[in-house]
């Protein structure tokens, strides 16, 4: 490897260090934070009394998507339906505890009711 290829990895590095520390400092949610969230409501919805049909609808195109992108079909489908069980026998939102350490007024995450058996639906 080159002096300058491994300057710039040194000085990529750092400034992904710090860009990391920046927005955990201004408490900016990732790309996946919101992907999750977005997840647990389009399932928590599914789950619903009268929206099997939209949950599995949904199912279809997710899992339409992740095959176009080269997954496998079967795969995909055990992996929706494996979190699709888990909220529908109670698993609740996993919330990152280390970003309420600090708060001053509790996020709107730690509202989400979690599924019970009254409200979930075998899919």
């Amino acid at each position: 490897m080159s002096k300058s290829t491994k300057t710039r990895r040194i000085h990529q590095a750092d400034y992904q260090r710090a860009y990391r520390e920046q927005q955990k400092a201004i408490r900016k949610p990732t790309r996946d934070d919101v992907a999750r969230l977005a997840l647990y409501f389009m399932i928590r919805e599914g789950l619903k009394d009268g929206h099997e049909r939209s949950l599995a609808d949904w199912c279809e195109t997710l899992t339409n998507g992740l095959v176009e992108q080269g997954f496998d079909p079967e795969a995909t489908l055990h992996r929706l339906h494996q979190l699709i069980d888990r909220y529908a026998d109670g698993w609740s939102f996993q919330l990152k505890r280390h970003l309420t350490q600090h708060t001053v007024r509790q996020p709107q995450s730690n509202c989400i009711p979690p599924i019970t058996p009254s409200n979930a639906v075998d899919v």
